[in-house]
């Protein structure tokens, strides 16, 4: 089985290739296994024909990111500025990351399920705006 290139895998993304994303994932990463992005830059990318889940981004840049949704998404230590959650389900696990200027609205969802048995996403030691805080512990989001 050939081995995936992460790189390439990114800049299919960033292209907005499907079809390239595809070729560059499969088999070599199926449905369910991590996809690790490392020092990549995906800003302003809208990751709408993406989903996201097992996604992996470790210092990258996802300033102004758009459409980022699918269960678990993984962020540790890049800058995650101003994208856009709007109508977004997600369970994000984040650490040392930068939200500051998030986008959100009432269809945004963080939290899947209710009392102990939800899924909730964690921010940790992230950057957030006071207003991002509040919706987000509204919600039951584990901010630390």
């Amino acid at each position: 089985m050939k081995k995936a290139d992460n790189h390439k895998i990114a800049a299919a993304i960033r292209a907005g290739n499907l079809p390239a994303y595809q070729r560059q994932r499969y088999p070599a990463i199926p449905d369910g296994e991590i996809v690790r992005f490392t020092s990549e830059d995906f800003s302003n990318v809208d990751f709408d024909k993406f989903a996201m889940g097992f996604f992996v981004f470790d210092n990258c840049l996802l300033d102004g990111a758009q459409y980022i949704y699918g269960q678990p998404i993984y962020f540790k230590n890049s800058s995650v500025r101003d994208v856009d959650f709007r109508s977004a389900a997600a369970i994000i696990k984040a650490e040392n990351c930068d939200f500051r200027g998030m986008k959100y609205d009432d269809e945004t969802k963080f939290v899947y399920g209710s009392g102990k048995l939800a899924v909730r996403s964690r921010f940790v030691n992230c950057q957030l705006d006071d207003k991002a805080r509040e919706f987000l512990l509204r919600q039951g989001v584990e901010v630390g």
